[in-house]
């Protein structure tokens, strides 16, 4: 993976993945450059795509809103949400990152290189959402939404295809409540990283009774992994005096 700035070149070849045509190629430029690289390079112009990130996050809900609103106009709000949390989450979004082969372009500092960042699935999902912002900087909405269904419509079909799946939270809630034991509480267990790269460890206590943990970029994420090894544990009988 680059650890300096992308040659005109390697931003063709990029171009040509992403099948975006870019007026302004800074912008691509900026949105395939992790923080890390600035980090190590503090003498040049403070530059990561941190804030087109902010902004894809943002435009990648809306689309994926927008597609499901006029795909499925008979589901009500509840399940729309559950059905667009399940394309918008970091994994799906870091396998549209992989399907594209952005991980190869994206120009970090060699302290994140050689730790293997860029296959990291927060880091990749980070870097989807900026490209997503950098379209629609250079292009447009029109051009944004084109770009994220052509990436995303496939996960799009399949939770509208599907039934609503729930969260490993809910349903881990749901079975307490029919063993008639107390819902779950999340405890944070620690927090470590960088500011742009924090990692939170949770734990799920059941009881008074510590029975997992979990981790994420983010504190839900984390919660979620918990849930998700405390219900296997339970229903594998693993867990005693419950």
């Amino acid at each position: 993976m680059p650890t300096i700035p992308l040659e005109p070149e390697q931003l063709d070849v990029v171009e040509e993945a992403l099948n975006v045509q870019f007026r302004d190629r800074a912008v691509l430029l900026l949105a395939l450059t992790h923080q890390s690289y600035a980090n190590e390079h503090p003498d040049d112009p403070p530059v990561s795509n941190e804030r087109l990130e902010f902004l894809g996050d943002s435009i990648v809900g809306m689309v994926i809103a927008d597609l499901m609103f006029t795909g499925a106009p008979d589901l009500p709000e509840g399940d729309l949400t559950v059905r667009r949390s399940q394309v918008i989450r970091r994994e799906t979004l870091a396998d549209a990152a992989r399907n594209i082969g952005l991980g190869e372009w994206l120009v970090m500092g060699k302290g994140e290189a050689a730790a293997g960042g860029n296959e990291r699935a927060s880091i990749l999902a980070d870097t989807f959402e900026a490209v997503v912002g950098a379209v629609y900087t250079d292009r447009g909405y029109r051009k944004a939404r084109v770009f994220v269904n052509s990436w995303l419509g496939e996960y799009v079909e399949e939770a509208l295809r599907t039934g609503t799946r729930k969260d490993p939270k809910s349903l881990l809630q749901e079975y307490l409540q029919a063993k008639g034991i107390k819902p779950p509480r999340y405890q944070l267990v620690s927090e470590s990283g960088s500011e742009s790269e924090l990692i939170f460890v949770m734990e799920v206590v059941i009881d008074s009774k510590s029975v997992a943990s979990g981790s994420g970029s983010r504190k839900n994420d984390a919660e979620s992994e918990a849930a998700k090894r405390a219900l296997d544990l339970l229903k594998t009988n693993q867990v005693p005096d419950l």
